[in-house]
């Protein structure tokens, strides 16, 4: 349940969002993280009517220092925010911090039913399929002196997804010979290589799973999930213009 006071911070979170703008809003109402997740979920629930998956903000150690945030975060995708195969530019909003180097899983199956932690192996058994993604971070609130209050509140700092047209079966073992890339307009921004500068997309998926069973109950079959494999301030560049992430195998 939440109340008057709060339930305006979602409302004023939800309008800066429609309309790509950043305010002065008032996290100092936000008294531990139940507040925030709770203002979060309102704020989810005006802004759009369902949403496609998950996504997470802040895998590593420096993602989460630049972020001021202390522990890993995540919100749903919105319905609107998730932009597949698109070809037209995309127009980004006030407050955009950067972008994650992301891998989308699409789950095949249901998790968690049993509300036991799910392991590395029922995880890896239950993905349909992987896609290479961008993820923009931003903010709608000005930063305040509780930045992971407010991060969270704030649908994690999740601006949009912007996924390939390519989709690679499920082939995990491969994943620690991947190698993603992210271009813009064709001009490369950003590359990086599994086990140098990317974190562990199924350790970073399995968390966020056992996190939705232990709060929702269980993860259903059909929905995306989208862990950050690094991050890169490389948005501040592209506005208006088309952005692509890819494995260099795919051609896409």
């Amino acid at each position: 349940m939440i109340d008057e006071k709060r339930e305006l911070l979602a409302n004023l979170l939800c309008q800066n969002r429609q309309n790509g703008s950043v305010s002065d809003l008032p996290f100092s109402l936000l008294r531990n993280e139940e507040d925030a997740w709770t203002v979060q979920s309102t704020a989810n629930s005006a802004f759009a009517n369902d949403a496609l998956g998950y996504t997470i903000v802040g895998s590593s150690s420096a993602i989460r220092s630049s972020l001021g945030i202390s522990r890993p975060i995540y919100c749903t995708i919105p319905v609107g925010t998730h932009y597949q195969g698109s070809q037209s530019p995309y127009r980004l909003p006030q407050g955009l911090i950067g972008a994650q180097c992301e891998l989308v899983f699409t789950m095949g199956a249901s998790l968690g039913a049993d509300r036991r932690p799910v392991t590395r192996e029922q995880f890896c058994k239950a993905v349909l399929s992987y896609q290479p993604a961008i993820g923009l971070v931003g903010r709608r609130g000005h930063l305040t002196g509780q930045p992971h209050l407010a991060a969270i509140a704030d649908f994690a700092l999740h601006v949009a997804t912007l996924v390939g047209k390519h989709h690679e079966t499920a082939s995990l073992e491969s994943l620690d010979m991947l190698k993603l890339r992210a271009s813009i307009n064709g001009d490369q921004v950003f590359q990086a290589v599994s086990g140098e500068n990317l974190a562990d997309p199924i350790d970073a998926a399995l968390w966020l799973v056992n996190d939705l069973v232990k709060r929702r109950g269980y993860v259903s079959a059909g929905i995306s999930l989208q862990p950050a494999r690094s991050s890169q301030s490389c948005c501040k560049s592209c506005l208006g213009r088309n952005s692509k992430s890819k494995s260099p195998k795919s051609g896409t």
